[in-house]
Parts: C-alpha cells; sequence; structure tokens
C-alpha cells in the first residue's frame, strides 16, 4: 500500500510539475509561433516592437535604459497577451463593477459612461464666462453677416450622457455639487443674444422617460439610433422654420427590435475588451423615409462637428435630406454626404466652402464643451471681421481645443488650487512670450509689446524689486509701476529705431 500510495504521490507530483511547465512554457511559444489565434484587442494601442538583443549596447545596459526597454517589449509581446488582458478586465467589471479602459466609468444600473461627459456636466471643466460672452458676440456678428447673405448660422447642441443620466452617476460624483458648467454660461449668453440655437439636450430631457425606446445605450456614449432619428427630425422641422423654407419629411417607417446591437451602440462596451459581452436591454434599428417630394427643398449644409454626426450618416439622413452636406470632424477631416473622404479642412478654401452653403452649423456634445467649434467659429469671425487677434486668447483658444494638454491643465489647476481659467490664461500667457522670442518679429502692434514689457518684468526677480522700490517712492501700486517702465521701454526703442 505505501509502495502504490508513493507511485500515486509521484505520478501526481510529475503531472503536476508537468503543468506548471506547460503553463510558463505556452506563452513563451504562442509569443513566437502565434499557434492560437487570438482575438485583437479594441481601442488605440501603439504596436510595440518584439524585443531585440541585436539593439544591445554597453551604454543601454549600463544605464539600465536596454533592461527597461526589453522587458517593456517582452510584456506587450507575451503569448496570449489579450486573453489575459480581457480576463483581468473581466474580473474587474464582474466582481468590482470596475471598468479597466480609460476614461470609462460605470454607473448606476451598470450605466457606462465615458467619464469626460461627466466632468464636463458637474463643472469640473468649465473654463471661465468671458470665454463664452466674447464667443457668443462673436457668433451674433457671424449670424447677422451671414444673413444678409441669404444664409443662416445655427449652433446645435446634441444632449450628452452626464446631464442625460445624472439620475445613474456612479457613487464618486453623486455627492459633488453641480457647479456651474460650460454648456451652462455658453447656451445662456447665446440666448441672451439672439443667436440661433437648437438645443437637442433639452429636448431630450424633455422627452425622457417618454420615449417607447432608449434615447441613450447602456453601452454606448452617443445616443441611440432611435434618439437620433428623433433629433434629425426635431432638426429639419427647426431648419424649416429658420429658413421659411420646406424641407424633406423625415419617418420611422418600422422599428427592428432586436439584441443586435449596430455600431456605435456598443462602443463603450468594446472598449472595456470583456470576455464576455455586456447584458443589455433590447435594441432598435428604427427604417426611415425621407420623402423629398415636389415642392421641397434641398439646402446644401456645411457642418462643424463631433462623432453624434455618424448615427445621421449611417442612416444616410444628410444623403437624403441635403443637397450636399460636407462634415468637418473637429474641424479637420471632411466626410461627403455619401460617406466619402473630403480631405482635410485646412486645405480648403475657407471663404469659398462656406459662401457656397445655406446653411452653416456647429454640433457639439457637452464632452467638448470646453473645445467649442475647434476653432472654426474664430475661422468665422475671422473670414467677415479680419483684424487683430489677442495672441494671448489665440493660445488658449489652442489649449481648449487640444485633448492632452487641456487635460494637462485641469491636473495642474487642481494640485495648484487655482481655477482652470486662470491655469489656461497663465499657460496661453507663457505660450505667449515664448513665441515671441522665438519669433520677434511677428509682433508688432504696441499692445502686444506692452505686455510682453511686462512680462518680461514681472519674471525678472531683481528687476521686480526695483519695482517694489519704485512703487512705494511714486506711491502707485506695483502694478501701475510696472505698465509705465513697460511704456518706457516701448518708447525708447521706438525712439532707437
Amino acid at each position: 500500500m505505501k509502495s502504490a500510495d508513493r507511485q500515486r504521490n509521484l505520478r501526481f507530483r510529475n503531472l503536476l510539475f508537468s503543468f506548471v511547465v506547460v503553463i510558463l512554457v505556452m506563452p513563451g511559444l504562442q509569443g513566437i509561433l502565434g499557434f492560437v489565434h487570438e482575438k485583437p484587442l479594441s481601442g488605440a494601442f501603439t504596436e510595440t516592437a518584439t524585443p531585440d538583443f541585436g539593439e544591445f549596447t554597453w551604454k543601454t545596459w549600463l544605464d539600465g535604459s536596454f533592461q527597461e526597454e526589453y522587458n517593456n517589449r517582452l510584456e506587450q509581446n507575451i503569448g496570449f497577451r489579450n486573453s489575459l488582458v480581457r480576463l483581468n478586465n473581466q474580473i474587474s467589471y464582474s466582481f468590482f463593477r470596475q471598468a479597466n479602459a480609460e476614461g470609462v466609468i460605470v454607473g448606476q444600473q451598470s450605466e457606462l459612461f465615458e467619464e469626460d461627459y461627466i466632468r464636463e456636466y458637474t463643472g469640473e471643466y468649465f473654463v471661465g464666462e468671458k470665454v463664452w460672452q466674447k464667443k457668443a458676440r462673436q457668433l451674433r456678428a457671424v449670424q447677422d453677416t451671414l444673413s444678409k447673405l441669404g444664409k443662416s448660422l445655427v449652433i446645435i447642441f446634441e444632449p450628452g450622457k452626464g446631464s442625460f443620466y445624472s439620475d445613474r452617476l456612479p457613487g464618486k460624483y453623486r455627492n459633488i455639487a453641480k457647479t456651474v458648467s460650460n454648456y451652462d454660461v455658453l447656451s445662456r449668453e447665446l440666448n441672451n443674444l439672439g443667436v440661433n440655437v437648437l438645443d437637442l439636450n433639452q429636448y431630450f430631457l424633455s422627452i425622457k422617460g417618454k420615449t417607447e425606446f432608449p434615447l441613450f445605450p447602456q453601452c454606448g456614449t452617443h445616443w441611440s439610433y432611435y434618439g437620433s432619428v428623433l433629433a434629425a427630425d426635431t432638426t429639419l422641422k427647426y431648419l424649416e422654420r429658420l429658413r421659411g423654407t420646406d424641407l424633406p419629411d423625415l419617418s420611422i417607417v418600422s422599428n427592428e427590435i432586436g439584441d443586435t446591437i449596430r455600431h456605435p451602440d456598443y462602443d463603450i462596451g468594446l472598449a472595456m475588451n470583456l470576455i464576455f459581452p455586456i447584458k443589455h436591454p433590447l435594441t432598435t434599428d428604427p427604417k426611415l423615409k425621407i420623402d423629398q417630394g415636389s415642392g421641397k427643398t434641398r439646402p446644401q449644409v456645411l457642418i462643424a462637428g463631433d462623432s453624434f454626426y455618424f448615427n445621421w450618416l449611417n442612416n444616410r439622413i444628410p444623403t437624403e435630406a441635403f443637397g450636399s452636406c460636407d462634415f468637418w470632424y473637429y474641424n479637420n477631416n471632411i466626410t461627403k454626404s455619401d460617406g466619402s473622404p473630403g480631405g482635410k479642412a485646412t486645405e480648403k478654401d475657407f471663404r469659398s466652402e462656406v459662401l457656397q452653403r445655406d446653411i452653416i452649423a456647429v454640433m457639439i456634445t457637452e464632452r467638448f464643451m470646453h473645445a467649442f467649434a475647434w476653432g472654426f467659429d474664430e475661422q468665422l469671425y475671422d473670414l467677415f471681421f479680419p483684424g487683430y487677434r489677442d495672441p494671448e486668447e489665440v493660445f488658449a483658444d489652442q489649449i481648449r481645443s487640444y485633448g492632452d494638454e487641456f487635460g494637462r491643465m485641469v491636473k495642474e489647476a487642481s494640485a495648484m488650487n487655482i481655477s482652470l481659467e486662470e491655469r489656461i490664461n497663465k499657460e496661453a500667457n507663457y505660450l505667449f512670450y515664448d513665441d515671441y522670442k522665438a519669433n520677434p518679429d511677428k509682433y508688432t502692434e504696441k499692445r502686444d509689446l506692452l505686455r510682453i514689457y511686462e512680462m518680461g518684468i514681472r519674471g525678472t526677480p531683481d528687476w521686480m524689486q526695483e519695482m517694489v522700490k519704485k512703487a512705494a517712492i511714486n506711491k502707485i501700486s506695483i502694478d501701475e509701476q510696472i505698465r509705465r517702465d513697460a511704456e518706457w521701454i516701448y518708447e525708447d526703442k521706438m525712439k532707437n529705431k
């Protein structure tokens, strides 16, 4: 018996040892041979080169950079990596209701959100009232000019999941008091000045809980196809009233209900890279009819906007409802009415593109409100009102429009315990001064040069000490003394030219 037991124990240990060896060896073999096909991960990834001893040098070995890079490449190219990532993500979601996807957060009732929508809704991304007051004035001036030319400017606020499902926000945000947001102030300023605004955000909130089908998919960030059709119908009717013309009529012929999800209704779910799909309510895919009957007008349209537009495009709404509709995605890549690429916005003659349209629209959801129109509104204003632009405002616009840079400002504002508006203005000021040092001939306006001289004074400790002493002697504020010295520097330079 004892001999038999020993034999069984030995076989078990050998089996266990073999199993462990296989577990350790298989990822390496998979990485080299790729004998098992793995489902690729969703989302944007940077391709990582394979480990290569041929790049070894004594210098990189001694400073540790070779080992670090080699280890990183090994981790990124290990066999079964995709499956292991999905397994880890599945455990996090199933047991802890956590999403291991950048910017994705799980809310109440398993509602998935992109966190930027929530942060914009709560006011964390608020960039100040002055920005929106200025933009509203400019947009009203553009609107009036276009109207004289027989054209219409329209600002369309798309709905955002953060505000629509504020009752389903995750725990970390439910106890945060909402403050004023960019949407709150911009919509107020535009309405006060009579700018043409179609607020689909408010429209969605007004019909929340009253529609036959969901307006947002549980696992998506955009409006559902059903919601997008309601939005399109509302938009066409609004444009009819605005233009005083009869546009094509949109109607839903039928709603196909089922488990099959049409892209992008599951776009957040895909980004989570799970093993098993998230259980979600039945979806509907509306089948449309667009009546182009006699007497109806199909206007020429130019839209600068975000990805919400593509639900309309996928249902051929712009193709059928408009004579032409060029879509400038983030004011960059152009998509034609038929879905074909149309090049880059920067490659176009902006004046010609605008003047050949009947309707010029900006479509934007709450997530991107801080980056409003991605410079498109400023281009419109400059087209009709060319002239001086404050360099600091130019750089501030760029910061707000550039995602990574804006994110850095948000973090630094929080760390410095100052407002986001103040942090952006400081950075814009720095960029302005830095650009002057690199391109001094670019700045010839007195107002610019005075600010540059003031920044030079404030950035020089010894000079600032002198300003303090002079201000005390002259019995004026330090700011006034700096202004006077900047004026003196300017006049002195002008005399010596």
